[in-house]
């Protein structure tokens, strides 16, 4: 899944960290396509659960600030993406690389990323062009 100028938020930073994560995935599942997903799946999991600490901290702090109006909804998406990895983590702990497993979580973040962005996380942009400050 590529990044799309559609998914500006406005705040460079916030838009900086999001390209990581588009990128991320997709070469994650390029190594997939190339049956090298085994050996780096533990770094993938583990990169996504310091994306989400780093960076849905960072941008509920950016909402917050800027006051934007979808900033608690935003909060609460953060933590269904947070359990998704979770319950990946856990498959991953229990039962080892499954490449099916790896790439319906590929997909599920692309669907993820694709609607929440595009319909909570491009709101930011509005509240920073108004000027809403704390």
């Amino acid at each position: 899944m590529k990044w799309k100028e559609a998914y500006a938020t406005g705040d460079a930073l916030v838009d900086k960290q999001h390209k990581s994560l588009f990128a991320f995935s997709e070469e994650f599942r390029e190594v997939l396509d190339h049956a090298n997903g085994d050996k780096t799946y533990d770094l993938f999991l583990e990169f996504l659960n310091e994306y989400a600490e780093v960076h849905f901290s960072f941008e509920d702090s950016c909402m917050m600030a800027h006051r934007c109006p979808i900033a608690d909804r935003n909060r609460k998406e953060h933590g269904s993406f947070r359990r998704l990895i979770e319950t990946e983590q856990h498959a991953y702990t229990a039962d080892g690389f499954d490449r099916a497993r790896a790439y319906a979580l590929l997909d599920q973040i692309d669907h993820w990323l694709d609607s929440h962005i595009a319909r909570i996380d491009v709101q930011l942009k509005d509240s920073i062009a108004a000027g809403r400050q704390c």
